[in-house]
């Protein structure tokens, strides 16, 4: 068989189609898939565009919130006290709280034994929704100075971001610092023989962070301290799981934040041999009961480690003190007592 040759362009026939046709179709074809993937590429970077932007807006709002008032102080509750002001260590953030002292049987006023007392996330140093300044005055009328105040971002402190820790820990040297070289709110009853840090929820995260840095922090009451930070996040529904890495991404670009950082557990040990009470409520969701075990193990894998701990059955997150009431001041006072001594002031 023979094919005839076409005058008109398009060649040789081909099972009924020109290859010039198909030629032309495959360059369609191919034209077609670039602007395809230039479609694509597009659409991608819209996405991650998008992806960052959002997660950088998530992180602005988690970073600020508007800061609690404080709408009582311990004036309120009969007792002395006075307002202070003292720089974090390192990067000097004006911190604000008050220095309540403590009162003996007698009546008598002392400092001897002071308590740094840590707030927690998103609260202040009053901290209403655990009861906070009560528990201050329950403490001081057992004869132990209280230094409350409140950390960055948070009650009358300078603005800062929150970082869950990874500078707050600098808030909590600072209140170190300021009981040991600071002015004297109580200048007659001369500065504290002894410190001592109770924390509660990222307080108490804090502050073990600061203690494993600061060994003038002789004891520490850690009242449900997460273990580490990110697993938390992790399990938040508020935000989506989706957006996460870029959202830490985003706190460490924005503000130098590492919170895969934020690991109590990783240093716990080093409190060694100073002793650490650790407390939490069986019903806490926000810090699961499975946090105060890991630190705890963790804590006491040092040698001379002194470890206690307490499962307040029912208690929910920061509620343990609202639960157990007397029975939380007793357990706290016998602890800070056998770990801080007694008040020389007291007399026998």
């Amino acid at each position: 068989m023979f094919f005839r040759v076409s005058s008109e362009a398009g060649g040789i026939p081909v099972g009924g189609k020109s290859l010039f046709s198909i030629r032309a179709g495959r360059i369609r074809v191919v034209h077609w898939a670039h602007r395809l993937i230039r479609a694509l590429l597009i659409v991608s970077q819209l996405l991650t565009f998008g992806y960052m932007s959002l997660s950088i807006i998530i992180a602005t709002q988690v970073a600020y919130t508007q800061p609690k008032p404080i709408t009582r102080t311990p004036a309120a509750l009969g007792l002395s006290f006075q307002d202070v002001a003292f720089p974090s260590r390192e990067d000097h953030v004006l911190l604000r709280g008050w220095f309540i002292p403590g009162v003996l049987s007698n009546g008598q006023m002392t400092v001897q034994r002071a308590i740094i007392m840590v707030h927690g996330m998103h609260s202040n140093r009053a901290a209403e929704e655990l009861g906070l300044l009560d528990l201050s005055a329950a403490l001081a009328r057992h004869g132990f100075a209280i230094l409350a105040f409140d950390m960055r971002g948070h009650g009358e402190s300078s603005p800062a971001p929150l970082s869950a820790g990874y500078f707050e820990q600098r808030d909590v040297l600072g209140a170190g610092d300021f009981l040991r070289s600071g002015s004297l709110p109580y200048p007659q009853l001369g500065r504290p023989r002894v410190i001592g840090g109770w924390g509660v929820s990222m307080g108490g995260a804090t502050m073990l962070l600061a203690a494993a840095r600061e060994p003038a922090i002789r004891a520490v009451v850690a009242d449900c301290a997460y273990a580490a930070f990110v697993p938390l996040v992790e399990r938040d529904s508020s935000v989506p799981a989706f957006f996460i890495p870029s959202v830490l991404v985003a706190f460490r670009i924005l503000y130098g934040i590492d919170y895969y950082a934020v690991r109590p557990i990783d240093v716990v040990a080093r409190l060694a041999p100073r002793p650490i009470f650790f407390i939490q409520g069986t019903a806490d969701t926000v810090v699961p009961p499975w946090n105060m075990q890991e630190l705890a193990t963790a804590a006491s894998k040092a040698h001379g480690a002194h470890v206690q701990t307490w499962l307040v059955p029912g208690a929910q997150h920061v509620q343990s003190y609202h639960v157990m009431g007397f029975e939380y001041i007793k357990r706290v006072v016998t602890f800070l007592t056998a770990a801080l001594g007694s008040d020389t002031h007291v007399t026998r």
